[in-house]
């Protein structure tokens, strides 16, 4: 921390001196450190290499001494001796094979582990060694392992006799004194020790060095310190290396190496290390000394005028300083300086500007209209859309898209920048224009825009057409606030782009209907969660016995606010907002469970079900079906599904797989309002329905309209041809019933019969129907009108 009160060169001499020191004691530090840990790496490879050497010794030796009780067991006299059971020559014999052996103990068993012969060894230790080794020994063929027994450290091995009516087994133990451990102990260059972990503590067997010396680490040593990983201490570093194998005392050989003797090294480099830090930063700080006074002035100069450039303020250039970098670095401050000023400049006129067009932007005109609306100026606001833009960008590119704004921006200058307020670019394809009202009528202005921007151009060598949409809002009266003007004028625009001219003047309510959508849409959303929609039901009339066989489903809501809304706009409305799905499983769900109620009470017909264009392409809407009716079973052969010309248009491949599907399952497929969409004969012979709907706009003055007639007899007389089942829509009297009926339609449908009614109420509407039924029978061929 620098002293305050010290003056700029007293700062940069105490700033540069702690630097310098507080770099040299972190690479000191870093330094020692990595020294400390280079120190610790080489102990610990060491470690790793004297328990490798280790490893290999204990192996060559277990093969040497295998090697020799071999040639004992192989040796006739020695297995004549044992073979004759004799006390005395077995005993002689095992002293002088097993001294030329070098074994400490051993022991002549018989094939069931009885004892034969024994030297060396005591009861205690033979019951303890010999049974797990000669279990293992039988199951391998032989066997060696290391023990403790009698406080000593026994490399014990089993080897096989065999011979001529001979089974018997060789058990010899030699010891791992600390003869053996010096032996390591030079061929490592570690101290080595042999313990035992024990319950009662950890036992010392045989040591390279005084025991005395290790006694201390014994009782530090945790039990668990056997690994790859050496473990160290205050005294040594530690490698163990277990030698017991599976025994429940294990004998390890812990490898130890002198902490004070392998890090003598690095004491030495610590201290040197020390006095070189203590030179340099005793020099360091007479060069710092000198350069502060060589820099103090100029630089207190140089950095007074890079406050005032950071402070925004026009200071003038100090006097040029006499060395050259610093000379440079006034230079540099100097163009700094004039760049700041330079970017301000552009910051300002990039915040308020078009980058592409240099006209305007949004932030430019919500400047001029924000304290006009406030005063309630009267000004004239048009907004322009160029249409189609998209598309010309996908065709022709986005800089041929960009070349082409910069044509409209300029037509835009020419037609009304002499008299604009301001001229912007408020979008990607969307300018705006404010003029006060004194320039003329609106339609007027709106009109020059349109016909001005829409002249035929060529832009390189395409020829190349605009299409414009051009709006306009008259301020403060169709908008007093920023996002009112936001808001319709984007509406208004909307309806320009819909319009045949073009063109578009703001209507007062236009955004209340935009409001109603947005109500409707949240409302419609609840409604279907919460079962505020309900379906009606329309019953349909098989002319031949006027009998009801089926009805349709129809949906309605009843607003809680805002009263009755029709099926076209909120159906629309579900469409537009992606809730068609969640309504049509709705009304499937209402109908399946108004079907299993009616054939409760006894009345079992099936119904006609309405489907969108989106329900069509929906690859799940079989699925949905299935599992709505299955839930009630209601056998699929009762189920008519209608569908409009235009909904199997739009999507034509989809809504056929989806037909298909449904005709799977044993529906019934019906062509609605028939006569109002494409009308292609060619593609309704293709269709996988067997109903034809005729419209209701043919049906509702049948008896009046000659020309309604012939269509009507006409596309029976057709349907008929092509194996389709007719249904007549909107029939409202008994005249047109009978004309139907007379031309052989099959079912009817509409006022006359019945109006759409609640689940509810058409058990009884049956029952009375069927009373009043019979006027509507054919009648007999000479009672035909």
């Amino acid at each position: 921390m620098v002293p305050a009160g010290l003056g700029f060169r007293g700062r940069l001499l105490a700033a540069m001196l702690s630097l310098v020191a507080a770099t040299a004691v972190v690479l000191g530090v870093v330094f020692l450190v990595y020294l400390l840990e280079d120190e610790k790496q080489r102990a610990s490879d060491s470690l790793d290499v004297a328990a490798r050497v280790t490893s290999e010794i204990m192996a060559r030796r277990s093969e040497l001494l295998t090697g020799n009780l071999q040639v004992l067991v192989d040796d006739f006299g020695f297995r004549s001796a044992i073979a004759s059971n004799d006390q005395a020559t077995m005993e002689s014999a095992l002293v002088n094979h097993a001294g030329r052996a070098g074994a400490d103990i051993a022991v002549v068993l018989d094939n069931q582990g009885a004892q034969l012969i024994a030297l060396g060894i005591s009861g205690e230790t033979l019951r303890q060694a010999v049974p797990g080794l000669l279990q293992s020994a039988r199951n391998r063929g032989g066997a060696d392992q290391i023990i403790s027994a009698g406080g000593r450290a026994l490399q014990m091995f089993a080897v096989p006799i065999r011979g001529a009516g001979l089974r018997a087994w060789l058990v010899a133990g030699f010891v791992l004194d600390d003869a053996f451990a010096r032996q390591l102990a030079d061929l490592t260059g570690t101290d080595v020790l042999f313990r035992i972990r024990q319950s009662q503590g950890q036992g010392l067997l045989a040591a390279s060095r005084r025991p005395d010396r290790f006694h201390q680490l014994l009782d530090d040593l945790p039990e668990t310190t056997t690994g790859e990983r050496p473990v160290e201490n205050e005294r040594f570093f530690i490698r163990t290396m277990e030698l017991g194998g599976e025994q429940a005392s294990a004998v390890q050989a812990v490898l130890l190496i002198d902490r004070e003797e392998a890090l003598a090294n690095y004491y030495n480099r610590a201290t040197d290390l020390a006095l070189i830090l203590m030179l340099s930063i005793v020099l360091s700080g007479l060069v710092v000394l000198v350069t502060a006074r060589a820099l103090g002035q100029p630089v207190l100069q140089l950095a007074r005028f890079a406050t005032a450039i950071g402070e925004g303020k026009d200071a003038a250039e100090p006097s040029p300083p006499r060395t050259r970098e610093l000379r440079t670095l006034q230079s540099a401050l100097t163009t700094m300086q004039q760049r700041v000023r330079d970017r301000e400049d552009r910051i300002r006129f990039n915040a308020f500007h078009d980058e592409l067009t240099g006209l305007a932007n949004r932030k430019a005109l919500n400047e001029k209209l924000s304290p006009a609306l406030e005063e309630a100026h009267p000004l004239l606001l048009v907004g322009v859309t160029l249409n189609r833009f998209r598309a010309l960008n996908d065709t022709l590119g986005f800089q041929f898209g960009d070349q082409v704004l910069s044509m409209a921006a300029d037509r835009l200058q020419r037609i009304v920048g002499h008299r604009a307020l301001v001229l912007a670019r408020t979008g990607g394809n969307e300018f705006m224009v404010l003029v006060e009202p004194m320039q003329g009528p609106l339609k007027e202005l709106l009109l020059d825009i349109r016909d001005g921007l829409q002249a035929t151009a060529t832009i390189g060598e395409t020829p190349i057409s605009l299409h414009v949409a051009v709006a306009g809002l008259k301020l403060p009266e169709d908008a007093a606030t920023l996002d009112q003007v936001r808001r319709r004028l984007s509406l208004t625009l909307k309806r320009a782009e819909h319009d045949p001219r073009s063109l578009a003047v703001y209507e007062p309510g236009g955004d209340e209907t935009h409001l109603r959508e947005l109500t409707l849409t949240q409302d419609l959303r609840r409604a279907i969660a919460d079962n505020g929609l309900n379906v009606v039901y329309q019953p349909k009339i098989l002319m031949a016995s006027a009998e009801m066989i089926q009805v349709e489903a129809l949906a309605r809501w009843q607003h809680p606010e805002m009263g009755f809304i029709s099926p076209e706009e909120f159906i629309l409305l579900a469409e537009q907002t992606g809730q068609i799905g969640d309504l049509t499983r709705f009304i499937l769900s209402q109908i399946s469970q108004d079907l299993a109620d009616l054939h409760r009470q006894g009345l079992e017909i099936g119904a006609a079900i309405n489907l969108s264009a989106l329900d069509l392409s929906n690859p799940t809407l079989t699925e949905e079906i299935r599992e709505a009716f299955s839930r009630h079973s209601i056998p699929f052969s009762w189920l008519t599904f209608e569908i409009t010309e235009s909904a199997f248009m739009s999507d034509a491949t989809s809504a056929r797989a989806t037909l298909d599907q449904l005709g799977t399952l044993g529906a019934s497929l019906s062509v609605d309002d028939f006569g109002t969409g494409y009308s292609s004969l060619s593609q309704l012979r293709q269709l996988p329905v067997q109903e034809l709907k005729i419209d209701k706009s043919f049906v509702l003055r049948l008896e009046q309209e000659p020309q309604d007639q012939l269509i009507v007899r006409s596309t029976i007389d057709m349907a008929h041809g092509l194996g389709l089942s007719v249904v007549a829509e909107g029939i409202e009297n008994l005249d047109s019933w009978r004309l139907l009926q007379q031309w052989g339609c099959d079912k009817g449908q509409g006022f006359f019969m019945a109006r759409p009614m609640p689940q509810q109420a058409l058990a009884a509407w049956a029952r009375d129907f069927r009373a009043g039924a019979r006027e509507l029978r054919p009648l007999m061929t000479g009672d035909m009108r």
